[in-house]
């Protein structure tokens, strides 16, 4: 049954919406597409102000996750922005038709997808159902389609090569990609380099706007510990978390960040014999510009691999990142073409388990352990406290 729907479910993708819209007249307008995690596109950034300066007489258009409205809306470097909310995007028809009436509002001259791990029903689909002249992308891979399709059928690899097939047709140019684990600094400034500058080299991301201190935290000196994860089996443990805080929590005030779902992790942290008044829970209780802003000015970060870790690179807070296989090398640790002296300084310190399942894509073949990945749960706690002392002393 679920390899029917799977069949019906790429049928219904194939088909081309964009009949439904009249074609407008070609514009001199670019369209960028980014809708990936907040993560991700705060990598991103590194690249996303080479947009402007080789299109700087045309207009840019930027399509962008939801999750992360408050980081694009202030991007210097686009003219108009399209929000993208990916749970609606999934689940409600409307709203995709919708969507795509709002893009089709221009004849683009150019539309530009740099995602590398490309997915055949995200960003492939909007590709397929936009007017643009030209349409770049590079032939990347198709993890994320893997992860879409996985659910449905043990054989996705054979329908990862079958979608690849059918989604690489619908852009007029894809360039190639060194092949291995790469970091997505180097993916995307392989895209950069494939369309627009042939010199260019990854730096570390910044955020091209002022971030104010927030008047949130009553702690002259603080760090921020973020317990959760994208899912609970990527979630170091509570309890090890506690363990490590209470190492510091004489010398500084401990800011727990998440969203409003966390909520119950920080009361177990607290639960654990931390002072209560030694922690302020602001879990649900920030919008992503406050976080940033908390996060800039703690003396450091403590984190699983989340969004967290990769804003305080932009922000150029040191931090420690728990990182485990399934994308090992991909997002952490962070490898820079362009480095420089005080870069070494704010790299996230990974402390990891290695085992030799890693790269899995999160598709795991073994066990869980307490309800968590084994890469994850197997993480030791003295040596996530080695490299925070690393970073104080």
């Amino acid at each position: 049954m679920k390899t029917i729907f799977l069949h019906v479910l790429i049928f219904i993708h194939r088909f081309p919406l964009r009949i439904f819209f009249r074609k407008k007249t070609l514009s001199d307008t670019i369209l960028v597409i980014k809708v990936d995690a907040i993560g991700d596109s705060v990598i991103w950034l590194d690249a996303a102000k080479e947009y402007k300066k080789h299109f700087s007489q045309q207009k840019l258009v930027l399509l962008y996750n939801k999750a992360w409205q408050d980081i694009a809306l202030q991007l210097p470097y686009f003219d108009e922005w399209i929000a993208f909310d990916a749970k609606r995007f999934m689940h409600q028809p409307l709203y995709r038709f919708r969507l795509l009436k709002q893009l089709n509002q221009y004849h683009y001259q150019k539309m530009l997808n740099p995602t590398y791990s490309r997915n055949f029903f995200l960003q492939d689909w909007i590709v397929r159902n936009v007017y643009a002249e030209e349409k770049w992308g590079m032939v990347g891979d198709y993890q994320n389609t893997n992860n879409t399709i996985a659910k449905l059928t043990r054989n996705f690899q054979y329908y990862q090569r079958k979608l690849k097939a059918i989604g690489d047709k619908w852009y007029t140019v894809l360039k190639p990609s060194e092949e291995g684990i790469k970091m997505e600094l180097t993916r995307n400034a392989e895209f950069i380099r494939a369309y627009l500058d042939k010199d260019f080299c990854s730096r570390l991301p910044m955020f091209p706007f002022e971030i104010r201190k927030t008047d949130k935290i009553k702690f002259e000196k603080y760090v921020v510990f973020c317990l959760g994860a994208s899912t609970p089996r990527k979630m170091w443990s509570v309890e090890n978390f506690a363990e490590v805080a209470k190492n510091y929590i004489n010398e500084y005030g401990i800011v727990v960040c998440g969203g409003a779902n966390e909520q119950m992790l920080c009361e177990q942290f607290i639960a654990c014999g931390l002072p209560q008044e030694k922690v302020v829970n602001l879990c649900g209780k920030t919008n992503l510009l406050e976080l940033i802003s908390v996060i800039k000015y703690a003396d450091f970060t403590l984190s699983n691999d989340t969004a967290a870790s990769h804003i305080t690179v932009a922000v150029r807070t040191p931090s420690v990142c728990l990182l485990g296989g399934g994308h090992f090398g991909r997002f952490q640790p962070y490898q820079v073409e362009d480095m420089q002296a005080d870069d070494v300084k704010i790299l996230p310190k990974v402390v990891s388990v290695n085992m030799d399942c890693f790269n899995c894509n999160w598709i795991c073949r073994h066990p869980l352990k307490d309800g968590k990945w084994q890469c994850i749960c197997n993480i030791d706690k003295n040596k996530v406290i080695a490299a925070i002392d690393s970073i104080i002393h």
